[in-house]
């Protein structure tokens, strides 16, 4: 059965569970969360982690500063009594900067009770605008941010001509200079 009401406020309740001890960074609790199994799979920010033993590994040694987050669109699908998925977007401070990212987690129902077995979670790209203020670490207040984006969109149109301008194999874009 699609999403049986149990099964749901089980794998839901479960769901709240894991987030509460990401929050607290409670290692322990979080690996209990995951199959004890070479087949787990965790795809993460900035790493690919194949079996429970990598899984427990970046646990232990994950910093445990910026992990608050602010969860938003949590969707928890079952399917029969042993199978559900859980995905959600997330907003959370990396870096200095304010991020936008989604997880999406596999469960499955074994006899020691319901195991993620498969997890991703990725950020959602950067615009240009962020990606450039994290390169020289400097935030743009959200009061400035339209003004700011205004300026960008108005300097790629000014630079476009320039940018469209045909140039042969040999043509320099401009003199060398040697001094």
């Amino acid at each position: 059965m699609l999403t049986d009401p149990i099964v749901l406020a089980q794998l839901t309740a479960l769901h709240e569970e894991y987030e509460a001890a990401l929050m607290s960074n409670d290692v322990n609790k979080l690996q209990e969360f995951f199959w004890d199994s070479p087949h787990a799979l965790r795809f993460g920010i900035g790493e690919n982690l194949y079996g429970a033993k990598e899984i427990a590994n970046f646990r232990r040694n994950r910093s445990p500063i910026d992990l608050q987050r602010e969860t938003v669109n949590v969707r928890v699908v079952t399917f029969g009594d042993d199978c559900g998925a859980v995905t959600l977007e997330f907003i959370r401070n990396s870096g200095g900067l304010r991020r936008h990212g989604r997880q999406s987690q596999f469960w499955r129902k074994f006899d020691n009770g319901w195991k993620i077995v498969s997890a991703h979670v990725s950020f959602m790209a950067l615009s240009y605008m962020d990606f450039a203020a994290a390169i020289v670490r400097l935030p743009i207040p959200a009061e400035f941010r339209a003004d700011v984006q205004l300026n960008l969109d108005r300097s790629a149109v000014i630079a476009k001509p320039m940018l469209d301008f045909p140039l042969g194999d040999q043509d320099e874009a401009a003199p060398v200079f040697e001094p």
